[in-house]
């Protein structure tokens, strides 16, 4: 077999492994997809289940101590959810008041007025290939950066 035969053999064996590899991909894709439909059906009917047993629970057809152990739950869960529920109506309602100030007199600033200078720079060792230092505090960082990640300080 020549040179060129063993490179088409291995060229259509490479294909024919990406073609199972693609039809195998798809194919457990759209069964998982299947799989989760299921299981979302299965987790509907449950709940639809729950509410149907809860219900006749409540209405007392049913009295497995169970199911009332599990009913006086979500009556709980239910009351808990409505006292959260207007916790957080009172809370999105909160406007802020801006302090009361006496009249004539200008509100005191914040803002400190002094400046101090960032301490100097120790010595930049020489950068290695591919990097630079920063100017301002020596930081090596790779040569195209734009910006230093340490101090933040323009380098381009």
């Amino acid at each position: 077999m020549g040179f060129l035969d063993q490179i088409s053999k291995t060229l259509t064996q490479g294909v024919d492994r990406a073609k199972f590899e693609a039809d195998k991909f798809q194919k457990t894709t759209r069964l998982q997809g299947e799989v989760n439909e299921f299981r979302r059906q299965v987790d509907m009917k449950l709940m639809e289940l729950g509410q149907r047993a809860y219900d006749l629970q409540r209405a007392g057809q049913i009295s497995a101590p169970s199911i009332t152990e599990l009913a006086a739950a979500v009556d709980q869960l239910r009351s808990t959810l409505v006292m959260k529920e207007e916790e957080l109506k009172v809370s999105q309602n909160d406007v802020f008041e801006e302090p009361m100030t006496p009249a004539g007199v200008a509100p005191s600033q914040q803002v400190p007025i002094a400046y101090d200078t960032p301490p100097a720079a120790p010595p930049a060792a020489p950068p290695a290939a591919g990097l630079k230092a920063c100017a301002s505090c020596g930081f090596q960082m790779p040569a195209t950066a734009m910006f230093c990640p340490s101090c933040g300080t323009r380098t381009a």
